[in-house]
């Protein structure tokens, strides 16, 4: 069942109604709950998978469980250092199961989501050592982690904000203007999704297609055009078609009780790629921020204070490496991640350079001015557009549209 289909909106409204004539929080719980499952049986396409996924899960609430009540970081490392394997191999990574025997890469393995089970069960479980989760329960948790609104692609929610809407799931009428919001979010995030994202991802496939032929050379103008084609046509294609599917999340959540946390806001318009990242998939870049980069160079700062500034560079270019192969097992996903690196530490050095020269106050006044916001909206766009090139395909793939236009612009 595909988001932006008929049968899915016709099951959310259907739960809707549904929801607001419940007259009990268990009630609306338990109705959300059989769809969560019916959503999950929907995707998960034979048994091994649906065990694997149940063991996946079950491990992290007893962990979680375990370490409040006794806290251990050397148990927590541990345990986390298997879960990261284990998904691993369900993803298929190749530098993990070129090694692996036959036996354990031979099932057929397909956990839809599984990419963002695991970031939350790793946010939930560093949250429960560090106290911030203090009595989880596995029904709360089982339906945080399948929640049907945020199973396939985010956001990623908080356990402890899922945890408070769970318990109240309101069930009082909406004012008619906020209706009307909903709904009409809902029909923007159809049609962005649906339509307007399908036509440029279309006109991307006719750009792609013609600089991917082999030792083709196409005509000046032609190769410009279609370089032009990927280079701007799938970076709006994944903007339209990613935001419209949250819009579509986003409103049904809000029509059942659960409000998602926003995940975009206005990206191609950020005038750094620090500022990219906290408008694009923006529960991605704060989960990174939170779970990952902070805690990294936090241990570098305490082991390495006098070369913390330095060692900052090293753990954005791992945080970033992480973003990349988390997206997927292909080394053009990790190529992605470096440029993001190089793009998010070229701003940092540029931020201290002005700041070295002329001060916080200049850096200010720098930052205020009208032409310098343009020129770096401009070029931060067109970065993200250059390391998209790497998103859709394969390396050797994209080097052969660069090496077509290449040819025909000689």
């Amino acid at each position: 069942m595909n988001v932006p289909s008929l049968q899915f909106l016709a099951a959310v409204f259907l739960l809707s109604a549904t929801v607001i004539c419940l007259p009990s929080v268990r009630l609306r719980q338990a109705v959300l709950a059989l769809c969560n499952a019916g959503f999950l049986y929907l995707l998960i396409p034979n048994t091994a998978s649906g065990f694997a996924l149940g063991i996946f899960l079950l491990s992290g609430y007893g962990m979680a469980r375990m370490l409040i009540k006794w806290p251990s970081y050397l148990v927590l490392s541990a345990y986390l250092i298997i879960l990261i394997a284990v998904f691993l191999v369900i993803k298929r990574y190749e530098f993990i199961t070129f090694y692996l025997p036959d036996v354990i890469t031979a099932y057929e393995l397909k956990i839809v989501g599984l990419s963002y089970i695991l970031f939350r069960q790793i946010h939930f479980l560093v949250d429960a050592i560090q106290g911030q989760i203090e009595t989880p329960s596995l029904w709360s948790f089982a339906n945080y982690q399948l929640n049907l609104f945020a199973l396939l692609s985010g956001p990623i929610q908080r356990y402890q904000d899922f945890h408070d809407q769970w318990n109240q799931l309101s069930s009082k009428p909406k004012h008619s203007f906020e209706v009307q919001a909903i709904y009409f979010r809902l029909l923007v995030g159809v049609v962005k999704m649906a339509v307007i994202a399908t036509a440029f991802f279309a006109l991307y496939q006719r750009s792609a297609l013609a600089l991917g032929q082999e030792a083709s050379q196409l005509p000046r103008g032609i190769a410009i055009e279609h370089f032009f084609g990927i280079l701007y046509f799938y970076p709006l294609y994944l903007y339209l078609n990613f935001s419209g599917y949250c819009d579509v999340v986003i409103a049904g959540a809000v029509l059942i009780g659960i409000r998602l946390p926003e995940n975009f806001d206005q990206p191609y318009l950020a005038r750094n790629v620090i500022d990219y990242w906290t408008r694009w998939h923006r529960t991605l870049g704060f989960w990174i921020r939170d779970y990952l980069f902070t805690p990294l160079y936090k241990a570098v700062a305490e082991n390495w204070p006098e070369r913390a500034d330095s060692l900052a560079f090293l753990c954005y270019f791992i945080a970033f490496f992480v973003v990349g192969i988390w997206h997927g097992p292909t080394a053009n996903f990790v190529i992605y991640g470096l440029f993001q690196a190089v793009g998010v530490s070229a701003a940092k050095l540029w931020e201290r350079h002005i700041v070295k020269r002329r001060g916080r106050v200049g850096l200010k006044q720098y930052l205020q001015s009208y032409r310098v916001r343009i020129a770096a909206i401009v070029a931060t766009l067109h970065f993200e557009c250059i390391s998209l090139l790497f998103f859709p395909t394969d390396v050797h793939t994209t080097v052969q549209m660069l090496r077509t236009v290449w040819r025909s612009l000689r």
